[in-house]
């Protein structure tokens, strides 16, 4: 937790810009948990985790709620989270979910590689 080691409990706001296309109002923040913790880990900046630490009601449960509910992440995204938050990526959901995807449909990651590979040729 060295990147979150400034952070101090207090009343801060999610940044209405992370749900730019919900119609999201201060107050409905309940409504949105799945989506606040998956847009700050993706796109988030440090004032953004603060607000959700926040939230979430400090860094140990945001941090128990991304592994276990956030799927999605890209492999950079999933990294950044593994390394900020102390934890391995065989753990979260967002790699247990990947990796089922690819037992049940293996075709589809050699069409990635075929189509990223034209593509940067």
């Amino acid at each position: 937790m060295k990147f979150f080691e400034s952070y101090t409990p207090g009343h801060r706001r999610i940044n209405p810009a992370l749900l730019w296309d919900y119609d999201f109002k201060p107050g409905e923040e309940s409504r949105y948990l799945r989506l606040i913790a998956t847009r700050t880990a993706k796109i988030g900046k440090l004032e953004d985790f603060y607000a959700a630490f926040d939230l979430f009601g400090g860094i140990k449960s945001f941090s128990r709620f991304v592994k276990t509910t956030v799927v999605g992440l890209t492999d950079k995204e999933l990294n950044f989270i593994c390394q900020a938050f102390g934890f391995k990526k065989e753990d979260t959901e967002c790699y247990k979910r990947a990796q089922l995807r690819k037992e049940r449909v293996p075709s589809l990651n050699s069409l990635k590689d075929d189509y990223f590979g034209s593509v940067l040729l």
